[in-house]
């Protein structure tokens, strides 16, 4: 055996223990610049960070990316590193706004309110009311209107042929023999949106009587529709036959 060969394993070993020192400087270098950056501009910090974890989770699944950190190791270190400071950069921005948030409501309250309708819209609505009543009453107001629009705006005369359909269970309810009721379909003349969710049905159906006949009958009723929920309940039936 040469002394050539008998010098390589500590070459190898020598070798992997100095690449391994130099990765530890490079990940402590890494998290200073990164420490640093945060102590000076969180939001920066925090946008550098998250950058950097997009960057490193694609070398690490694809095995591309910078040539220096192509190895999936390597990766990996740096992967959690920036993970890491995306995450305390993230919990630092919120803890510094919502410091300067609770300093600017006692000294401008006008500047906070508008600044946090631009960030959180429930949150402005809440503080409006302790904040500027007349302002948030206007607001409750013009919601309130926007929602009976937009409830209304659900109950379309489209939805008469459903009303029709929803109706005939309480028809079904009054009669005799409840099971042999038909329902033709089409509702009767006379059916109609009457505004505000309530709508008119009149129809006629066909189904046994206590002697096991079958004989026509009509109904007229009123049934409303409750849009947030998408259900219906019977206002008023009266069925005939």
């Amino acid at each position: 055996m040469s002394s050539s060969d008998l010098k390589k394993p500590g070459t190898t070993v020598v070798g992997t223990f100095v690449r391994s020192q130099i990765v530890i400087l490079e990940l402590f270098a890494f998290g200073f610049a990164l420490h640093f950056l945060q102590q000076s501009n969180v939001n920066a910090q925090t946008i550098v960070a998250m950058l950097l974890f997009c960057v490193f989770t694609f070398t690490l699944i694809t095995g591309k990316g910078f040539p220096h950190f192509r190895h999936r190791g390597k990766a990996l270190l740096f992967l959690i590193i920036a993970g890491f400071f995306s995450l305390q950069g993230a919990v630092m921005f919120g803890e510094q706004r919502e410091t300067r948030w609770a300093e600017l409501r006692e000294s401008d309250p006008a500047a906070y309110l508008t600044e946090l309708h631009d960030a959180d819209e429930d949150r402005w609505f809440a503080e409006l009311r302790e904040l500027d009543p007349e302002s948030y009453a206007a607001e409750a107001a013009q919601r309130a209107a926007q929602a009976q629009a937009d409830r209304l705006a659900e109950c379309s005369n489209e939805k008469t042929a459903l009303a029709y359909v929803m109706i005939q269970e309480d028809v079904r309810r009054s009669l005799r023999a409840p099971s042999t009721a038909e329902f033709p379909g089409r509702y009767g003349a006379g059916t109609r949106n009457m505004g505000n969710c309530v709508y008119q049905i009149v129809g006629q159906f066909d189904a046994q009587n206590g002697f096991g006949a079958m004989i026509r009958g009509t109904f007229t009723g009123t049934t409303e529709y409750f849009p947030d929920s998408g259900s219906w309940r019977t206002l008023t039936l009266d069925v005939q036959g």
